[in-house]
C-alpha cells in the first residue's frame, strides 16, 4: 500500500471517529430529552394514583359505615381502578431514573401488600363485620402521607425550569464529550502520521536486509552446487576404484589390504552420503523439491526398501553392527498416488535414523495401514509401533523435536557418538509434507516411533 493511501485511510478513519462521536452526542441530547418527557408520564400517572386513591378510600369509609353507604359493587370497581392505576405507575417509573428512589420501592411494596388477595382490605370488602371494615380502612389510611410525599417529588423532578436546567447540563456534557473526541482525533492524527513515517522508514531497512539476505542466500546455493558437484565426482572415482582394490586384494587373500580397502570404501560411502543429503537439503530449502507422483502400492514399496536395507545390514553384520527389521502388512493392496523415489528416500532416512537411536540393540518394526483415505506408516521398536494407536500427527509439536531440526543431533562436539549431519529425519519429514502429509516423531532413551500420515491422492 503507497503511503498516500495510508494517508487517505487515516482521514476516513478520523472522520469516522468523529462521526460515531457526533452520533453518540445525539443520542445523548435525544435520551435527556426522552427522559423529560417520561417525567412528566410519569407525573401524570402519580397524579392519577393520588387521584384514585382518595377514590378509593373515600368509598371504603362509606363501605365500613363510616359515612354514607356504599354498595359492595361500586367499591369493587373503584379497587379495580385502583388496581390499573398501579400497574400504570409501574409502567411508567420503571424506565427512568426515579425507579432507583428508596422511597418508590416502598410505596410500590406497600401498595403491592395493600392489593393482595390476602390483604386485609380485601378480606373486609367480602365480610360484614364492621371491626374488619374500620381496621381495613386505619391501613388504607397509613398510606396517605407516603403517596402525598413521593407525588410531590415527582412534582419536583417534573418542574419545567428543573427539566430546561437538565437539558442544559446535558448539552454542556455532549459539548464537552465532542471537545474530547475532537482534541483526541487530532492527536490521534499526528501519532499515525508519525507512525506511518516509522513504519515507511522500518519497511525500507527490512527491504534492504531482505535484499541482502537474498543475495547470501543465492550465493550460498550456488556455493553448495558447486562445492557438492566438485565432491560427488573424486568421490564416485575414489568409491569405484576402492571396490576395484577389494576384489583384487580377495583374490591375493591379502587380509590386510581387505580390510584397508572396506575402511576406504565405507568412508567414501559415508562421505557420499553426507554430499547426498546436503544437496537434498539445499533444494528443500529452496524450494526445488519437484515431485513426479504415479500410482503404486504403499505395501510393495515398504517391503522392497527394507529388502534393501536388510543387504546392508547383512553386510553391516560382518563388523558386528547387526539390527532385526520386521514388517506387518495389510493383506489388502494400499494403493497412493505419490512420488515413489522420494518416498522410498524418507523411508530409508526413517530407517537409518533408528539404526543409529537403538544401536542395534533392539527390534525395528515397519507397519502399514490404510483408513479414511489415508495411509499410515509407523516406524519405531515394536513395542512403540501400535498401528491401532494411531493418531493425527501434529506438525507444532513435532517441529520442537530436536531430530527434526536440521544439523541438529542430540550431542554436539567432536566427541559426540552419532556421527553425521543429523539430515536424515528433516529431509524424511520435508518429502513427508510435500506430498500434504505429517510427520509425528517420538523419541525416548532407548526408543522411538515414526508416524507417517500421508493421503491416498497428493493435492493438484
Amino acid at each position: 500500500m503507497s503511503t498516500a493511501r495510508r494517508y487517505w485511510l487515516v482521514v476516513m478513519v478520523v472522520g469516522s471517529f468523529l462521526l460515531a462521536i457526533g452520533l453518540s452526542v445525539q443520542i445523548l441530547v435525544s435520551s435527556a430529552l426522552d427522559a423529560h418527557r417520561s417525567l412528566k408520564n410519569v407525573a401524570w400517572a402519580a397524579a392519577q394514583l393520588e387521584i384514585e386513591y382518595l377514590q378509593f378510600k373515600h368509598a371504603f369509609n362509606g363501605y365500613a359505615g363510616l359515612t354514607q353507604s356504599v354498595p359492595a359493587s361500586f367499591l369493587e370497581t373503584r379497587f379495580s381502578v385502583f388496581q390499573t392505576r398501579i400497574r400504570v405507575l409501574k409502567q411508567e417509573t420503571d424506565p427512568t431514573e426515579l425507579a432507583s428512589d428508596a422511597s418508590y420501592d416502598k410505596l410500590i411494596a406497600d401498595l403491592d401488600a395493600l392489593t393482595a388477595q390476602d390483604s386485609s382490605v380485601k378480606q373486609a370488602m367480602a365480610t360484614k363485620d364492621e371491626d374488619t371494615r374500620k381496621a381495613a380502612f386505619n391501613q388504607l389510611a397509613l398510606l396517605d402521607s407516603p403517596i402525598r410525599s413521593w407525588v410531590q417529588d415527582v412534582m419536583l423532578h417534573s418542574n419545567p425550569d428543573r427539566q430546561k436546567e437538565e437539558l442544559v447540563e446535558a448539552q454542556l456534557k455532549a459539548a464537552g464529550v465532542m471537545a474530547v473526541a475532537i482534541l483526541s482525533g487530532i492527536a490521534l492524527i499526528g501519532l499515525l502520521l508519525r507512525n506511518i513515517k516509522q513504519i515507511e522508514a522500518s519497511r525500507e531497512r527490512e527491504r534492504e536486509a531482505r535484499l541482502r539476505v537474498d543475495q547470501a542466500s543465492r550465493v550460498k546455493d550456488t556455493f553448495l552446487a558447486v562445492v557438492t558437484h566438485e565432491l560427488r565426482t573424486p568421490l564416485n572415482a575414489v568409491i569405484g576404484f576402492s571396490e576395484l582394490m577389494r576384489s583384487r586384494a580377495g583374490k591375493t587373500h591379502d587380509h590386510e589390504l581387505t580390510a584397508w580397502t572396506d575402511e576406504v570404501l565405507e568412508a567414501g560411502k559415508h562421505l557420499l552420503t553426507l554430499v547426498n543429503q546436503t544437496i537434498d537439503m539445499s533444494k528443500i530449502s529452496a524450494g526445488k523439491l519437484a515431485l513426479s507422483p504415479a500410482e503404486f502400492d504403499l505395501r510393495l514399496l515398504v517391503a522392497d526398501s527394507v529388502t534393501s536395507i536388510k543387504r546392508q545390514i547383512n553386510h553391516d553384520a560382518k563388523s558386528g553392527v547387526r539390527q532385526e527389521l520386521t514388517t506387518t502388512l495389510p493383506a489388502q493392496d494400499v494403493m497412493i498416488c505419490a512420488d515413489e523415489a522420494w518416498l522410498r528416500q524418507a523411508l530409508f532416512n526413517t530407517i537409518l535414523h533408528g539404526r543409529k537411536k537403538l544401536s542395534g540393540e533392539k527390534p525395528i518394526e515397519i507397519a502399514v495401514s490404510h483408513r479414511g483415505g489415508r495411509a499410515h506408516i509407523t516406524i519405531g521398536h515394536r513395542d512403540h509401533a501400535l498401528v491401532d494407536q494411531l493418531v493425527p500427527a501434529s506438525n507444532d509439536a513435532a517441529a520442537t523435536t530436536p531430530a527434526l531440526d536440521p544439523f541438529v543431533q542430540g550431542e554436539l562436539g567432536l566427541s559426540r557418538v552419532a556421527h553425521g549431519l543429523g539430515l536424515e529425519m528433516p529431509i524424511a519429514k520435508a518429502i513427508v509434507e510435500a506430498h500434504d502429509g505429517s510427520l509425528h516423531y517420538e523419541a525416548s532413551s532407548n526408543s522411538f516411533r515414526v508416524l507417517i500420515d500421508l493421503p491416498v491422492n497428493i493435492a493438484a
